[in-house]
């Protein structure tokens, strides 16, 4: 299968934002997660691991003074400091060297035995400074673990959008159908952005990996334990053991089973936090403490508690926390007859007096939470709804959320009648800006026939294709199906050229400067390119030799072949 990677240049973005109390205390999770008493992190068994840095100029922006890439840094050199020394671990790192140019990317250390020492000194000199091409990236980091000979697993952290205009989803579906067992995990670092959410998802959905935002404790701590498992520990007496309930004699279901125990030294006298001890996750809580005063903190889902406890010497402490907690199982419909299917929807929690508690997506959510008073915002693309819920102890039931909205079904052809684009296709849709202002993104999809959940209003449909791009505007209406089929005027550049190792595409017209102006580079040895109708300059390259170039015109509808010199 040959893959194509269009590249242009694009002013870098900043990324989410993200509160600084929840990273610090996933990394306190993240820790505790890593280093259970006197546990080692390492890869999974038989698995070769790349983490994918992203130092693009969006990782310099501050939180509080300190910088995203500090606390990047800071969260590897505590993964790093407990890995086996047998285990292998590599990096790749991306927009570290280079303001504007989205080839920077570089695999810094590649996989084999670690050493500390050394991936360190090279993760502390990155400094960000330019583009995403976070795709071509994770494609680079599976090709140095020989994902199509060897089982293989990439951790990508990332802040923002793909900005090199590849296309994750087509990339990720293709590292799927020929690596022997690749999956790529993702972690939208401190991220906000919808479209970024939708890239990371489909990397990690196409192969099989996991996606996480990680903007609070619990979410990042899934995310990294998901990919690094601590090692068993050796049998000990255990002098502290326990079983939490949802509600006096309700048991906590799964998912949310087993909760999650953190244990902390008792506050000091001036009411400074206690030092941290240890976390545990399981049902039947054993757990091997040494004597003092201590506060338990008890998590599952959202639902917290916590408990001082005493352990004395040559005695058993048995706790048994209470989370005071319900479970509500979400589900919407977009219409009177139409279920909300689509695993895009966003799912945001927060208290009724404002405070945020947790964001997740999927066609349903369930949630654990303290009993008390909520507000739930749910949005899919431009169409948004709240709805304010209570939460009662021991109490699991279903809720049903209804907003009004309308489908909009697009597909494309290449030309008026012609055939229609599928493999690789992509629409985004966007809301017109107001007077002055851009249009805003809302959602981007990679079937040849997609359907968006919309609220009534205009909208900008862009199809993509290799070079080629449309828009349409078009009308949606509440509780209505509309369907378009832009017409993209496109068709096929192919060419050959015997020894070619790339290819470039320019503007077939000259500009004022006796020069045709660049649009794309390819690295195979053919060219299968959809691109506008209109002139094309098409260069085959050997290495940094040009074996030949040609004037071509494409046409609607039509695939022009050249063979070059």
């Amino acid at each position: 299968m040959s893959m194509q990677f269009k590249i242009t240049e694009r002013h870098f973005r900043l990324g989410g934002t993200m509160k600084l109390g929840a990273i610090f205390l996933a990394l306190t999770f993240l820790l505790t997660g890593l280093f259970t008493g006197l546990n080692i992190a390492h890869a999974e068994d038989g698995s070769r691991v790349i983490l994918v840095l992203d130092a693009s100029g969006s990782m310099r922006a501050k939180i509080n003074g300190v910088s995203k890439i500090d606390i990047a840094k800071e969260v590897v050199g505590k993964i790093v400091s407990g890995w086996q020394p047998q285990d292998e671990l590599g990096l790749v790192v991306y927009g570290h060297r280079k303001k504007s140019e989205c080839s920077d990317i570089e695999t810094v250390k590649e996989p084999g035995p670690l050493n500390v020492a050394e991936y360190m000194a090279a993760v502390n000199a990155i400094q960000p400074k330019g583009q995403t091409p976070m795709t071509q990236a994770v494609k680079q980091a599976a090709e140095a673990l020989q994902y199509t000979e060897k089982k293989a697993t990439v951790i990508l952290v990332s802040d923002g959008i793909e900005n090199c205009n590849a296309d994750p989803c087509a990339v990720a579906e293709y590292l799927a159908k020929t690596g022997v067992e690749l999956k790529v995990h993702t972690v939208g670092f401190g991220l906000d952005d919808k479209g970024a959410v939708a890239q990371l998802k489909c990397l990690a959905d196409k192969t099989g990996g996991t996606f996480t935002i990680a903007n609070n404790a619990d979410d990042l701590l899934k995310a990294l334990t998901k990919t690094v498992k601590p090692v068993a520990p050796p049998a000990v007496k255990f002098n502290v053991i326990g079983h939490a309930l949802l509600a006096p004699g309700v048991e906590i279901p799964k998912p949310f089973a087993p909760p999650t125990w953190v244990f902390r030294k008792s506050n000091t006298a001036d009411g400074t936090q206690g030092e941290y001890v240890a976390t545990e996750t399981m049902d039947k809580l054993q757990a091997n403490l040494g004597s003092g005063d201590f506060i338990l903190r008890l998590e599952a889902g959202k639902g917290v508690v916590e408990q001082p406890f005493k352990v004395e010497d040559g005695k058993v402490t048995n706790l048994a926390p209470v989370l005071h907690a319900g479970i509500i199982n979400f589900s919407a419909m977009i219409d009177d007859k139409t279920k909300l299917t689509d695993q895009g929807a966003a799912w945001e929690i927060g208290t009724s007096q404002g405070t945020y508690v947790d964001t997740e997506y999927g066609a349903t959510r369930s949630f654990l939470l303290n009993a008390g008073d909520y507000v739930l915002k749910l949005s899919l693309g431009d169409t948004k709804v709240e709805a304010p819920f209570s939460v009662k102890e021991g109490e699991i039931r279903d809720q049903v959320i209804t907003f009004g909205a309308g489908k909009l079904a697009v597909s494309a052809v290449f030309a008026e009648g012609g055939q229609a684009m599928e493999q690789g296709v992509s629409f985004e849709v966007r809301k017109p800006g107001d007077a002055g202002q851009d249009p805003v993104w809302l959602d981007t999809k990679y079937d040849a026939k997609s359907v968006f959940s919309l609220s009534s209003g205009t909208y900008i449909v862009r199809v993509s294709l290799g070079l080629a791009t449309s828009e349409q505007q078009v009308e949606v209406k509440s509780g209505q199906q509309t369907a378009i089929t832009i017409n993209a005027k496109a068709g096929y550049i192919a060419a050959s050229a015997s020894g070619a190792t790339s290819y470039v595409v320019n503007d077939g017209l000259e500009g004022v400067d006796g020069k045709h102006k660049w649009i794309t580079t390819t690295y195979d040895p053919k060219l299968n390119i959809a691109a506008n109708e209109g002139s094309y300059q098409v260069q085959a390259f050997n290495g940094d030799t040009l074996i030949g170039e040609k004037i071509i015109d494409v046409k609607a509808g039509q695939r022009t072949s050249i063979t070059l010199p």
